[in-house]
């Protein structure tokens, strides 16, 4: 829905109308501005790099790392805990867990890796929308 709202706003700014049949990815380019998921997924993965830089008793450090000790989940399809939000956002960017800590923990590193995780997830969505578009 993010998305939709977006691509409206984009559609109104540019002056684009329906008649002009352009695609999602033509009215990014044209605006030269990135889809919204990208954008989100980049601020993530900055906030993510300045988390594990703080000291280990910083209170977001600790949640970042952390598990309730007590409590119970729900019955059925429990809720996501922000550790697999954040399991799922390196994945999409094709970003090892295992080396998080050692390419996190040198800025110029982390910058190189968020930016080629980036150009990966951004070439795998334009993919995807060109084969569904052919198909």
């Amino acid at each position: 829905m993010l998305e939709a709202f977006h691509i409206r706003c984009l559609q109104s700014i540019l002056g684009i109308r329906w008649w002009h049949r352009k695609t999602h990815i033509e009215t990014h380019n044209t605006a030269n501005i990135e889809s919204i998921e990208h954008l989100v997924l980049q601020r993530q993965l900055h906030w993510l790099g300045h988390v594990i830089h703080m000291p280990s008793n910083q209170l977001s450090r600790c949640l970042l790392y952390s598990e309730l000790l007590i409590g119970q989940r729900p019955v059925g399809r429990p809720k996501l805990r922000f550790s697999d939000h954040i399991k799922s956002v390196l994945r999409k960017c094709d970003i090892s867990e295992a080396d998080l800590e050692q390419f996190a923990a040198d800025m110029d590193s982390w910058r190189s890796t968020c930016a080629t995780g980036l150009e990966s997830f951004a070439a795998a969505s334009v993919q995807v929308a060109s084969d569904r578009r052919a198909r």
